[in-house]
């Protein structure tokens, strides 16, 4: 079994849990300030991809640091070790927006900063890859992070919800994007389609008999799939989006599940789809 090991290391306040979450999305298991000794759980887990976060509270001295790798290269276990970190200001704002004590207690924040960048200086030297998150928002991080562990980019990433609802029993409170159908045509107000939902076929057919469902869709089609690239490109991992008709019954039934056939079609995201008022027992 091949064994994928990230040590993710740095300045305190550079970010390092930031990039632990990220790794964490990755698949990655992680672990934040695994004590030294503690190490030697990775020569017999059966975990494939584990992140582990070490700082300056971990280790007394390089030694220590340096022994844990030596350990893992008698292992053959194979790491790669990123380093985080940002200017002395950045990490001056940090502290003391979030009050939060630094590791090493100088007698100003300043010189504590400042002795852990000497500290760190030869760890950061031995580092595949240096991250600078002084300026970074966290939607950056991950590509930087892909690219020194040499991960393709999967631009797929991302699942999609899909949600048909009722506005007589109110909005959904977990969607992004809402879309109003009850402009379209009611087959509710058809004798033989009342007691049918959006999901038997007669239902869809007198839906789409009207040149407005048809425009009105391909438009929607269109607009979401223009939207979904970009909501990946921002780092979004999921997307839900309800289309609601009066008593979510017929119109927003069809829709979301035309809309879900069509973008399974597309073979590019994971897309699910529910009816709530189906759920809910409101037909």
């Amino acid at each position: 079994m091949k064994r994928e090991v990230v040590i993710v290391t740095g300045l305190s306040g550079g970010g390092k849990t930031t990039v632990l979450n990220i790794l964490e999305d990755l698949s990655y298991y992680t672990i934040d300030n695994m004590p030294i000794g503690m190490e030697k759980f990775l020569f017999y887990t059966n975990l494939e991809k584990i992140a582990i976060g070490i700082d300056i509270r971990t280790f007394q001295s390089l030694e220590d640091f340096l022994s844990v790798m030596q350990g893992l290269r008698e292992k053959k276990i194979s790491y790669r070790i990123i380093f985080v970190e940002a200017s002395k200001e950045v990490i001056l704002s940090r502290y003391h927006l979030t009050r939060r004590h630094h590791p090493l207690k100088e007698s100003t924040l300043l010189k504590s900063i400042e002795k852990e960048i000497a500290f760190m200086s030869s760890i950061k030297e031995m580092a595949d890859g240096v991250i600078d998150t002084s300026f970074l928002k966290s939607r950056d991080l991950e590509p930087k992070i892909k690219a020194i562990l040499k991960v393709q980019d999967c631009p797929q990433e991302i699942n999609i919800h899909l949600q048909s609802f009722g506005f007589k029993y109110g909005l959904p409170i977990d969607v992004d994007l809402v879309f109003d159908v009850r402009f379209l045509p009611n087959p509710y107000y058809q004798e033989n389609l009342k007691e049918k939902s959006g999901n038997d076929p007669e239902v869809v057919h007198y839906i789409k008999s009207f040149p407005i469902s048809e425009e009105f869709y391909k438009k929607l089609y269109d607009f979401i799939s223009f939207l979904i690239p970009q909501y990946i490109a921002e780092g979004k991992k999921h997307l839900s989006i309800g289309i609601g008709c009066s008593g979510g019954k017929h119109r927003s039934v069809a829709f979301v599940n035309t809309l879900y056939e069509d973008l399974k079609k597309a073979n590019k995201w994971r897309v699910y789809k529910s009816h709530r008022e189906q759920e809910f027992g409101n037909w």
